[in-house]
C-alpha cells in the first residue's frame, strides 16, 4: 500500500510508530520539491515544543524565576516604535515608576525629627533613674543602692553624690544617674554606657560603683547572673592586675572597707572618718541591713566550679553528680599562663608567623572548650574566655569573644554578651573611664 508523503519529510519530529506507518518520510535526495506549508506561531507552540523559542522562558514562569511586575504603564510613547512582540509572546509594556531627583533631600527633613524624637526619649530616660540603669547598663540594681543614696541625701540635699569625696571616695557608674548627671550630657552610642567606669579587668560580672580617687582601687557589685540581686561586692586594683576580692553583702560594706583599709588617714581627717563609719553603721542597723556578714559569700563559694585567673570563680548550673555543666580545661592553670606568656610580645597583625605558631599550643585548648560546650559543659568555655580576659593579652580579644558569646549564649546572659563586646571594642587601660567627660 502506498504511503502519503509526511509534509515534514525528513524533519518530522514524530516518533509515533503509527505515524510511521501511515505516513512516508523521504530523504532529502529523494523528497520532493513542493515547498513545505509554512509554521504559524500557533503551530510552532502546540505541534514543535523541542524547537519553541519560549519554552525556557515558560519553564522559568513556572519556576517563579519572573522578576516582580513594575507599574504598568498604559500611554508608552515608544510603544509603536518597540513593538509588544517579545520572544514570541504578546505581552502589556511597563515602566519603571521614576525616582525623584530630590530623594536624598529628603533626610534633610526626617533627619532632625528622627533626632528630636531621641532627644525626647533621653530625657524620659534621665526622668526615671532605674529605667534609665536597665535600659542603658543592662542591670537592676540592688535594695541596697537605694539604700545608700538615701543616706547620702540625709547627709547633703545639694550634692549627695559628694558625700565621701572628702576622704577620697567618689561615687560612680550608675550613682551619676540618680545625681542628673546625665540629663544635661550629650548623648553617647549605647557601647558607650556599657563602658562608663568599667576598668580593663573588670569582667561582666563587675560593675563598679565606687572609686578610690587618683587610684586604680575600685569597688563594684558582683553578679553571676545579669538579673541577680543579691548586692554582693567585690574589690580590684586595676594597678595590680586582675584579682577579684569579695569583700561584703552589700554597698554599705564595700564603703566601710574603704574606710578601715583604703582611705588615706591623717590628723585632719581622723575625726570625719570615724564619725561617718559611725554614721553608716547606725544607718544600716535602722533598716535591718547586714554588715559584714559573709552568709551569702559561702553559699555562692559552694556553686563556685572554678576560680578563674580572677580568683572571684565563676558559677555555672552544675550536676555534680552526673559531672554536667562543666568540666576542667585540657591545661592546668600554670600551663595555660605559660602558654598565654607567649603573646604578650606578638603583634598579631605584624607578627603573623610568631602568633600563628604560639595559636598551635592554645588552639587544642580552645577547641576542647568548643566541644565541651557541644556537650553541655557550658562553663568550661566561660572560664577559658575569662582566663584570656584576665591575662590582659589585646591579641587574644579575637580568640575569646567567640567564647564568652556561645558561653553567655548558652547559660542565658545576652545582657553580658553586650557588656564584653563592647568593651573589647575600646578596651582602655588607665583610671580615667569617666563616659560623662568624654
Amino acid at each position: 500500500m502506498d504511503k502519503q508523503d509526511c509534509k515534514y519529510g525528513a524533519s518530522c519530529y514524530q516518533k509515533n510508530p503509527a505515524h510511521k506507518e501511515k505516513y512516508r518520510h523521504p530523504t532529502k535526495e529523494t523528497s520532493p520539491t513542493k515547498e513545505p506549508e509554512p509554521e504559524t506561531s500557533s503551530k510552532r507552540r502546540s505541534d514543535s515544543p523541542v524547537d519553541d523559542p519560549t519554552a525556557d522562558i515558560l519553564e522559568d514562569i513556572k519556576r517563579c524565576k519572573r522578576p516582580a511586575t513594575p507599574e504598568k504603564d498604559d500611554g508608552n510613547r515608544e510603544e509603536a516604535e518597540q513593538g509588544s512582540e517579545y520572544y514570541g509572546i504578546t505581552r502589556q509594556r511597563y515602566t519603571l515608576p521614576e525616582v525623584p531627583m530630590d530623594v536624598g533631600m529628603m533626610s534633610d527633613i526626617y533627619d532632625p525629627q528622627i533626632e528630636f524624637s531621641k532627644k525626647e526619649e533621653y530625657k524620659e530616660l534621665c526622668a526615671d533613674p532605674v529605667e534609665f540603669i536597665r535600659h542603658k547598663f543592662l542591670v537592676a540594681m540592688p535594695a541596697c543602692f537605694n539604700s545608700l543614696w538615701e543616706f547620702c541625701t540625709g547627709k547633703s540635699q545639694d550634692k549627695p553624690g559628694e558625700v565621701f569625696e572628702k576622704l577620697g571616695l567618689r561615687l560612680v557608674g550608675p550613682f551619676d544617674v540618680l545625681a542628673k548627671k546625665f540629663t544635661d550630657a550629650k548623648m553617647h552610642e549605647p557601647g558607650d554606657y556599657l563602658r562608663h567606669w568599667r576598668f580593663y579587668y573588670d569582667p561582666p560580672e563587675f560593675q563598679t560603683v565606687l572609686v578610690k580617687k587618683g587610684s586604680g582601687v575600685h569597688y563594684g557589685y558582683w553578679r553571676d547572673q545579669p538579673e541577680d540581686a543579691s548586692g554582693l561586692v567585690a574589690l580590684n586594683d586595676v594597678n595590680k592586675g586582675c584579682e577579684i576580692k569579695m569583700i561584703g553583702e552589700n554597698i554599705f560594706d564595700a564603703v566601710i572597707h574603704f574606710l578601715e583599709h583604703e582611705v588615706a588617714t591623717t590628723p585632719f581627717n581622723k575625726a570625719q572618718i570615724a564619725t561617718t563609719k559611725k554614721s553608716l553603721e547606725e544607718f544600716a542597723k535602722q533598716r535591718d541591713i547586714p554588715l559584714k556578714s559573709n552568709e551569702k559569700i559561702k553559699a555562692r563559694g559552694k556553686n563556685v566550679v572554678c576560680k578563674t585567673f580572677h580568683k572571684a570563680g565563676i558559677v555555672v548550673p552544675f550536676d555534680r553528680k552526673q559531672e554536667l555543666g562543666y568540666r576542667e580545661l585540657l591545661e592546668s592553670d600554670a600551663s595555660l599562663k605559660k602558654i598565654l606568656a607567649r603573646f604578650d610580645k606578638i603583634d598579631n597583625a605584624a607578627d603573623k608567623i610568631e602568633f600563628t605558631a604560639a595559636m598551635t599550643e592554645l588552639q587544642p585548648i580552645v577547641t576542647g572548650a568548643f566541644i565541651a560546650v557541644d556537650e553541655c559543659d557550658f562553663g568550661t568555655a566561660l572560664e577559658l574566655a575569662t582566663d584570656l580576659f584576665c591575662h590582659g593579652t589585646a591579641n587574644l580579644h579575637d580568640v575569646m569573644k567567640p567564647l564568652f558569646i556561645t558561653a553567655y549564649s548558652q547559660l542565658k546572659r545576652p545582657q553580658f554578651i553586650a557588656i564584653i563586646k563592647s568593651h573589647l571594642e575600646d578596651r582602655r587601660k588607665g583610671i580615667d573611664l569617666d563616659l560623662l567627660t568624654k
